[in-house]
Protein backbone atom coordinates (compact mmCIF):
# COMPACT_ATOMS: atom_id res chain seq x y z
CA UNK A 1 0.00 0.00 0.00
CA UNK A 2 1.48 3.35 -1.01
CA UNK A 3 1.24 6.57 0.95
CA UNK A 4 -1.27 7.81 -1.56
CA UNK A 5 -3.47 4.76 -1.07
CA UNK A 6 -3.83 5.54 2.63
CA UNK A 7 -5.82 8.59 1.70
CA UNK A 8 -8.54 6.99 -0.37
CA UNK A 9 -11.98 8.46 -0.61
CA UNK A 10 -13.60 11.16 -2.67
CA UNK A 11 -14.15 14.78 -1.81
CA UNK A 12 -17.57 16.33 -1.69
CA UNK A 13 -17.79 19.83 -3.07
CA UNK A 14 -18.69 22.49 -0.54
CA UNK A 15 -19.64 26.03 -1.40
CA UNK A 16 -18.10 28.79 0.71
CA UNK A 17 -20.24 29.67 3.69
CA UNK A 18 -21.43 33.18 4.18
CA UNK A 19 -21.38 35.22 7.36
CA UNK A 20 -24.18 34.70 9.83
CA UNK A 21 -24.85 37.83 11.80
CA UNK A 22 -21.31 38.89 11.00
CA UNK A 23 -19.76 35.54 12.11
CA UNK A 24 -20.15 31.91 11.12
CA UNK A 25 -21.70 29.75 13.80
CA UNK A 26 -22.56 32.47 16.31
CA UNK A 27 -26.15 31.29 16.78
CA UNK A 28 -27.16 29.50 19.95
CA UNK A 29 -25.95 29.82 23.50
CA UNK A 30 -22.71 28.07 24.32
CA UNK A 31 -20.86 27.24 27.50
CA UNK A 32 -18.24 29.89 27.04
CA UNK A 33 -20.52 32.60 25.65
CA UNK A 34 -21.09 33.67 29.23
CA UNK A 35 -18.14 32.21 31.05
CA UNK A 36 -15.22 32.99 28.75
CA UNK A 37 -12.83 34.92 31.03
CA UNK A 38 -11.46 38.33 30.12
CA UNK A 39 -8.11 37.95 28.38
CA UNK A 40 -4.92 39.18 29.95
CA UNK A 41 -3.31 42.37 28.67
CA UNK A 42 -1.10 40.39 26.31
CA UNK A 43 -4.20 38.97 24.60
CA UNK A 44 -5.94 42.34 24.24
CA UNK A 45 -5.60 43.99 20.88
CA UNK A 46 -7.53 47.24 21.19
CA UNK A 47 -5.32 50.31 20.96
CA UNK A 48 -2.23 48.16 20.42
CA UNK A 49 -0.11 47.65 17.27
CA UNK A 50 -1.57 45.03 14.94
CA UNK A 51 0.66 41.95 15.03
CA UNK A 52 0.40 38.55 13.32
CA UNK A 53 -2.30 36.58 15.07
CA UNK A 54 0.01 33.70 15.84
CA UNK A 55 2.24 35.94 17.96
CA UNK A 56 1.40 36.91 21.54
CA UNK A 57 0.70 40.60 22.01
CA UNK A 58 3.20 42.62 24.05
CA UNK A 59 2.27 44.25 27.31
CA UNK A 60 1.37 47.92 26.84
CA UNK A 61 4.23 50.26 27.66
CA UNK A 62 3.90 52.86 30.36
CA UNK A 63 1.58 55.59 29.15
CA UNK A 64 -0.14 53.39 26.54
CA UNK A 65 -2.67 51.70 28.84
CA UNK A 66 -6.17 53.02 28.13
CA UNK A 67 -7.31 55.39 30.82
CA UNK A 68 -3.81 56.68 31.62
CA UNK A 69 -4.66 60.29 30.62
CA UNK A 70 -7.75 60.13 32.84
CA UNK A 71 -5.71 58.83 35.75
CA UNK A 72 -3.07 61.50 35.28
CA UNK A 73 -5.76 64.19 35.23
CA UNK A 74 -7.26 62.91 38.48
CA UNK A 75 -3.88 62.85 40.17
CA UNK A 76 -3.06 66.39 39.04
CA UNK A 77 -6.37 67.59 40.48
CA UNK A 78 -5.65 65.74 43.74
CA UNK A 79 -8.84 63.75 43.77
CA UNK A 80 -9.27 61.41 46.75
CA UNK A 81 -7.48 58.08 46.31
CA UNK A 82 -10.71 56.02 46.55
CA UNK A 83 -12.15 57.97 43.61
CA UNK A 84 -8.97 57.44 41.61
CA UNK A 85 -8.93 53.73 42.40
CA UNK A 86 -12.59 53.30 41.42
CA UNK A 87 -12.00 55.14 38.15
CA UNK A 88 -9.04 52.92 37.30
CA UNK A 89 -11.06 49.77 38.00
CA UNK A 90 -13.99 50.94 35.85
CA UNK A 91 -11.70 51.82 32.93
CA UNK A 92 -9.79 48.53 33.06
CA UNK A 93 -12.91 46.37 33.41
CA UNK A 94 -14.63 48.15 30.51
CA UNK A 95 -11.53 47.74 28.38
CA UNK A 96 -11.16 44.05 29.18
CA UNK A 97 -14.84 43.31 28.57
CA UNK A 98 -14.56 44.97 25.19
CA UNK A 99 -11.56 42.80 24.36
CA UNK A 100 -13.35 39.69 25.57
CA UNK A 101 -16.41 40.41 23.46
CA UNK A 102 -14.20 40.99 20.44
CA UNK A 103 -12.42 37.66 20.94
CA UNK A 104 -15.71 35.78 21.31
CA UNK A 105 -16.41 36.72 17.70
CA UNK A 106 -13.19 34.95 16.62
CA UNK A 107 -12.45 31.28 16.08
CA UNK A 108 -9.56 30.58 18.45
CA UNK A 109 -7.22 27.82 17.27
CA UNK A 110 -4.53 26.28 19.46
CA UNK A 111 -2.06 25.46 16.71
CA UNK A 112 0.60 22.83 17.35
CA UNK A 113 1.73 23.21 13.73
CA UNK A 114 2.76 26.83 14.22
CA UNK A 115 6.42 26.00 13.49
CA UNK A 116 5.58 24.31 10.18
CA UNK A 117 4.96 27.59 8.36
CA UNK A 118 1.44 26.84 7.06
CA UNK A 119 -0.40 29.78 8.64
CA UNK A 120 -1.55 30.89 5.19
CA UNK A 121 -4.00 27.97 5.12
CA UNK A 122 -5.89 29.55 8.01
CA UNK A 123 -5.85 32.97 6.35
CA UNK A 124 -7.31 31.42 3.20
CA UNK A 125 -10.09 29.92 5.33
CA UNK A 126 -10.82 33.38 6.77
CA UNK A 127 -11.29 34.80 3.27
CA UNK A 128 -13.41 31.90 2.04
CA UNK A 129 -15.71 31.65 5.06
CA UNK A 130 -15.81 35.14 6.55
CA UNK A 131 -14.52 33.95 9.94
CA UNK A 132 -11.73 35.66 11.87
CA UNK A 133 -9.20 33.11 13.12
CA UNK A 134 -6.87 33.71 16.07
CA UNK A 135 -3.88 31.34 16.10
CA UNK A 136 -2.09 30.57 19.34
CA UNK A 137 1.03 28.50 18.86
CA UNK A 138 2.95 25.99 20.94
CA UNK A 139 4.20 22.42 20.81
CA UNK A 140 1.73 19.56 20.95
CA UNK A 141 2.50 18.72 24.60
CA UNK A 142 2.40 22.41 25.60
CA UNK A 143 -1.03 22.94 24.08
CA UNK A 144 -2.37 19.75 25.64
CA UNK A 145 -1.24 20.93 29.08
CA UNK A 146 -2.69 24.38 28.45
CA UNK A 147 -6.08 22.99 27.49
CA UNK A 148 -6.08 20.65 30.47
CA UNK A 149 -5.17 23.47 32.84
CA UNK A 150 -7.75 25.90 31.44
CA UNK A 151 -10.58 23.38 31.50
CA UNK A 152 -14.03 24.84 30.83
CA UNK A 153 -12.56 28.37 30.85
CA UNK A 154 -10.41 27.80 27.76
CA UNK A 155 -10.93 30.28 24.91
CA UNK A 156 -9.91 27.61 22.37
CA UNK A 157 -12.41 26.34 19.81
CA UNK A 158 -10.15 24.04 17.77
CA UNK A 159 -7.00 22.06 18.60
CA UNK A 160 -4.55 21.41 15.77
CA UNK A 161 -1.66 19.21 16.88
CA UNK A 162 0.98 16.72 15.83
CA UNK A 163 1.21 12.98 16.42
CA UNK A 164 -1.30 10.39 17.57
CA UNK A 165 0.04 10.68 21.14
CA UNK A 166 -1.06 14.30 21.49
CA UNK A 167 -4.42 13.66 19.81
CA UNK A 168 -5.16 10.59 21.90
CA UNK A 169 -4.22 12.28 25.19
CA UNK A 170 -6.47 15.24 24.39
CA UNK A 171 -9.35 12.89 23.60
CA UNK A 172 -8.71 10.66 26.62
CA UNK A 173 -8.69 13.70 28.92
CA UNK A 174 -12.10 14.80 27.65
CA UNK A 175 -10.77 17.93 25.95
CA UNK A 176 -12.31 17.22 22.53
CA UNK A 177 -15.90 16.63 21.50
CA UNK A 178 -17.09 14.41 18.64
CA UNK A 179 -17.59 16.17 15.33
CA UNK A 180 -18.47 14.83 11.93
CA UNK A 181 -20.04 15.72 8.60
CA UNK A 182 -20.47 14.16 5.20
CA UNK A 183 -17.57 16.30 3.97
CA UNK A 184 -15.20 15.10 6.69
CA UNK A 185 -16.19 11.49 6.09
CA UNK A 186 -15.46 11.93 2.39
CA UNK A 187 -12.15 13.77 2.91
CA UNK A 188 -10.56 11.54 5.57
CA UNK A 189 -10.08 7.76 5.24
CA UNK A 190 -11.50 5.66 8.06
CA UNK A 191 -8.01 4.59 9.16
CA UNK A 192 -6.98 8.22 9.61
CA UNK A 193 -9.50 9.52 12.11
CA UNK A 194 -10.54 8.67 15.64
CA UNK A 195 -13.21 5.93 15.71
CA UNK A 196 -15.32 8.22 17.89
CA UNK A 197 -14.74 11.22 15.58
CA UNK A 198 -12.99 13.30 18.25
CA UNK A 199 -10.17 14.16 15.82
CA UNK A 200 -9.38 13.97 12.11
CA UNK A 201 -5.98 13.54 10.45
CA UNK A 202 -4.56 16.42 8.40
CA UNK A 203 -1.25 14.91 7.22
CA UNK A 204 0.74 11.70 7.43
CA UNK A 205 4.41 11.47 8.39
CA UNK A 206 6.72 8.45 8.24
CA UNK A 207 9.13 7.64 11.09
CA UNK A 208 11.87 5.67 9.40
CA UNK A 209 15.56 4.75 9.54
CA UNK A 210 17.87 7.39 8.04
CA UNK A 211 21.46 6.65 7.06
CA UNK A 212 24.72 8.36 6.16
CA UNK A 213 25.21 8.16 2.40
CA UNK A 214 28.98 8.22 2.95
CA UNK A 215 29.24 5.28 5.34
CA UNK A 216 26.16 3.11 4.74
CA UNK A 217 25.63 1.43 1.37
CA UNK A 218 22.25 1.66 -0.40
CA UNK A 219 20.06 -1.27 0.61
CA UNK A 220 22.19 -2.08 3.66
CA UNK A 221 19.45 -1.03 6.11
CA UNK A 222 16.06 -2.53 5.24
CA UNK A 223 14.19 -2.72 8.55
CA UNK A 224 13.87 -1.25 12.03
CA UNK A 225 15.53 -4.44 13.30
CA UNK A 226 18.79 -3.56 11.54
CA UNK A 227 19.51 -0.84 14.10
CA UNK A 228 20.08 -3.66 16.59
CA UNK A 229 22.70 -5.47 14.49
CA UNK A 230 25.88 -5.70 16.62
CA UNK A 231 28.05 -4.59 13.69
CA UNK A 232 26.61 -1.09 14.12
CA UNK A 233 27.62 -0.78 17.78
CA UNK A 234 28.59 2.82 18.50
CA UNK A 235 27.29 4.00 15.12
CA UNK A 236 23.57 4.60 15.85
CA UNK A 237 21.62 7.52 17.29
CA UNK A 238 18.09 7.95 18.62
CA UNK A 239 15.90 10.78 19.83
CA UNK A 240 14.98 10.83 23.53
CA UNK A 241 12.29 8.52 24.85
CA UNK A 242 10.22 11.45 26.14
CA UNK A 243 9.44 12.45 22.56
CA UNK A 244 5.90 11.64 21.45
CA UNK A 245 7.03 10.47 17.99
CA UNK A 246 9.08 7.67 19.55
CA UNK A 247 6.37 6.87 22.09
CA UNK A 248 3.83 6.42 19.30
CA UNK A 249 6.25 4.29 17.26
CA UNK A 250 6.86 1.93 20.19
CA UNK A 251 3.15 1.83 21.15
CA UNK A 252 2.33 0.84 17.58
CA UNK A 253 5.01 -1.87 17.71
CA UNK A 254 3.53 -3.27 20.92
CA UNK A 255 0.08 -3.31 19.30
CA UNK A 256 1.34 -5.18 16.24
CA UNK A 257 4.37 -7.21 17.41
CA UNK A 258 3.45 -7.79 21.02
CA UNK A 259 5.26 -6.54 24.11
CA UNK A 260 7.87 -9.31 24.32
CA UNK A 261 9.02 -8.92 20.71
CA UNK A 262 9.07 -5.13 21.03
CA UNK A 263 11.13 -5.32 24.22
CA UNK A 264 13.65 -7.62 22.51
CA UNK A 265 13.94 -5.15 19.62
CA UNK A 266 14.48 -2.15 21.91
CA UNK A 267 17.10 -4.03 23.93
CA UNK A 268 19.01 -4.77 20.72
CA UNK A 269 18.93 -1.08 19.86
CA UNK A 270 20.22 -0.08 23.27
CA UNK A 271 22.96 -2.74 23.17
CA UNK A 272 24.53 -0.74 20.33
CA UNK A 273 25.11 2.24 22.67
CA UNK A 274 23.21 4.82 20.60
CA UNK A 275 23.80 8.54 20.99
CA UNK A 276 20.56 9.91 22.47
CA UNK A 277 19.75 13.35 21.04
CA UNK A 278 17.11 15.99 21.68
CA UNK A 279 15.58 16.40 18.22
CA UNK A 280 15.38 14.95 14.74
CA UNK A 281 17.10 18.05 13.38
CA UNK A 282 20.02 17.58 15.75
CA UNK A 283 20.23 13.92 14.71
CA UNK A 284 20.52 14.81 11.03
CA UNK A 285 23.21 17.39 11.79
CA UNK A 286 25.20 14.85 13.83
CA UNK A 287 24.92 12.34 11.00
CA UNK A 288 26.01 14.86 8.39
CA UNK A 289 29.03 15.70 10.56
CA UNK A 290 30.06 12.03 10.62
CA UNK A 291 29.34 11.33 14.28
CA UNK A 292 26.49 8.86 13.65
CA UNK A 293 25.69 6.55 10.75
CA UNK A 294 22.12 5.33 11.38
CA UNK A 295 19.14 6.91 13.14
CA UNK A 296 15.35 7.09 13.12
CA UNK A 297 13.61 10.34 12.16
CA UNK A 298 10.39 11.71 10.73
CA UNK A 299 10.78 11.86 6.97
CA UNK A 300 9.90 15.53 6.53
CA UNK A 301 12.92 16.72 8.54
CA UNK A 302 15.11 15.03 5.95
CA UNK A 303 12.89 16.25 3.11
CA UNK A 304 13.46 19.86 4.16
CA UNK A 305 17.21 19.33 4.50
CA UNK A 306 17.35 17.87 0.99
CA UNK A 307 15.22 20.66 -0.43
CA UNK A 308 17.70 23.18 0.98
CA UNK A 309 20.76 21.14 -0.02
CA UNK A 310 20.26 18.31 -2.55
CA UNK A 311 23.74 17.04 -1.63
CA UNK A 312 22.92 16.64 2.07
CA UNK A 313 24.72 13.38 2.99
CA UNK A 314 21.78 11.57 4.61
CA UNK A 315 19.11 9.41 2.94
CA UNK A 316 15.99 7.52 4.02
CA UNK A 317 16.21 3.74 4.34
CA UNK A 318 12.60 2.72 3.76
CA UNK A 319 11.92 -0.17 6.15
CA UNK A 320 10.06 -3.45 5.70
CA UNK A 321 9.08 -2.86 2.08
CA UNK A 322 8.60 -6.61 1.68
CA UNK A 323 6.55 -6.73 4.87
CA UNK A 324 4.32 -4.33 6.78
CA UNK A 325 5.95 -1.13 5.49
CA UNK A 326 7.14 2.12 7.07
CA UNK A 327 5.47 3.34 10.29
CA UNK A 328 3.08 6.18 9.39
CA UNK A 329 1.81 8.62 12.02
CA UNK A 330 -0.44 11.67 11.65
CA UNK A 331 -1.02 15.27 12.54
CA UNK A 332 -4.65 16.16 13.13
CA UNK A 333 -7.31 18.46 14.52
CA UNK A 334 -10.43 18.30 16.67
CA UNK A 335 -13.16 20.53 18.08
CA UNK A 336 -12.53 21.62 21.67
CA UNK A 337 -15.22 20.44 24.07
CA UNK A 338 -17.82 23.07 24.94
CA UNK A 339 -17.03 25.54 22.15
CA UNK A 340 -19.75 28.02 21.26
CA UNK A 341 -18.28 28.18 17.73
CA UNK A 342 -19.04 24.60 16.77
CA UNK A 343 -20.36 25.34 13.28
CA UNK A 344 -17.30 27.40 12.38
CA UNK A 345 -14.99 24.85 14.01
CA UNK A 346 -16.36 21.99 11.91
CA UNK A 347 -16.15 24.17 8.81
CA UNK A 348 -12.45 24.72 9.55
CA UNK A 349 -11.85 20.96 9.85
CA UNK A 350 -13.62 20.44 6.54
CA UNK A 351 -11.46 23.08 4.93
CA UNK A 352 -8.17 21.77 6.35
CA UNK A 353 -8.94 18.29 5.00
CA UNK A 354 -9.97 19.57 1.56
CA UNK A 355 -7.69 19.07 -1.49
CA UNK A 356 -7.00 22.81 -1.66
CA UNK A 357 -5.62 23.02 1.87
CA UNK A 358 -3.91 19.64 1.57
CA UNK A 359 -1.75 20.92 -1.27
CA UNK A 360 -0.44 23.64 1.06
CA UNK A 361 0.50 21.11 3.75
CA UNK A 362 2.84 19.29 1.38
CA UNK A 363 5.04 22.41 1.33
CA UNK A 364 6.32 21.33 4.76
CA UNK A 365 7.45 17.99 3.32
CA UNK A 366 4.58 15.99 4.83
CA UNK A 367 2.23 13.73 2.90
CA UNK A 368 -1.36 14.82 2.37
CA UNK A 369 -4.29 12.61 3.32
CA UNK A 370 -6.02 13.63 0.09
CA UNK A 371 -5.13 11.41 -2.89
CA UNK A 372 -5.55 14.37 -5.25
CA UNK A 373 -2.88 16.47 -3.49
CA UNK A 374 0.61 16.26 -5.01
CA UNK A 375 3.59 14.76 -3.21
CA UNK A 376 6.06 17.19 -1.60
CA UNK A 377 8.12 19.03 -4.20
CA UNK A 378 10.97 16.90 -5.52
CA UNK A 379 9.85 13.87 -3.49
CA UNK A 380 7.36 12.17 -5.80
CA UNK A 381 9.15 8.82 -5.52
CA UNK A 382 8.80 8.95 -1.72
CA UNK A 383 5.02 8.90 -2.13
CA UNK A 384 5.26 5.37 -3.53
CA UNK A 385 6.77 3.94 -0.35
CA UNK A 386 4.81 1.12 1.24
CA UNK A 387 3.48 2.33 4.57
CA UNK A 388 2.06 0.81 7.72
CA UNK A 389 -0.52 3.24 9.18
CA UNK A 390 -0.48 3.52 12.95
CA UNK A 391 -3.17 1.44 14.65
CA UNK A 392 -5.22 4.39 15.86
CA UNK A 393 -7.57 2.56 18.22
CA UNK A 394 -4.94 0.18 19.64
CA UNK A 395 -1.77 2.30 19.94
CA UNK A 396 -3.26 5.18 21.93
CA UNK A 397 -4.06 3.18 25.08
CA UNK A 398 -0.55 1.65 24.94
CA UNK A 399 1.35 4.96 25.10
CA UNK A 400 1.96 4.73 28.84
CA UNK A 401 3.13 1.13 28.57
CA UNK A 402 5.39 2.07 25.66
CA UNK A 403 7.06 4.88 27.60
CA UNK A 404 7.61 2.64 30.61
CA UNK A 405 9.12 -0.06 28.40
CA UNK A 406 11.52 2.41 26.77
CA UNK A 407 12.75 3.57 30.16
CA UNK A 408 13.08 0.00 31.44
CA UNK A 409 15.56 -0.90 28.68
CA UNK A 410 17.65 2.21 29.34
CA UNK A 411 16.30 4.46 26.59
CA UNK A 412 16.27 7.82 28.36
Amino acid sequence: MSTASMAGGGVMARAPMGRRQGRLGRGGAGRRSASRPPPRYRDIRLALPRLPRSEPLPRPRAGSIPGTPVLASLIRRRWPLPVIALTVVVVIVAFMLAGSADEQDDLVVYNGRSHYGDEQVFRDFEKAYGVDVVLRGGTGPELYERLRREGDATPADVLVTTDLANLWRAEESGLLEPSTSATLEANVPVALHDPGNHWWALTTRLRVPVVSTKRIAPGEITSYDDLGDPKYKGRTCLRTSNNEYNQSLVADMIAKRGKAATEALLRSWMANDPKVLNSDGEMLAVMAAGDCDIGIANHYYLARALQENPKFPVAPAWPDQDGAGAHANVSGAGVVKGTDQRKAAVALLEYLTSPRAQRAFTDSGEFAISPSAPAPEGLADWAEVKVDPIAVAQAGPLLGEATALMLSVGWN
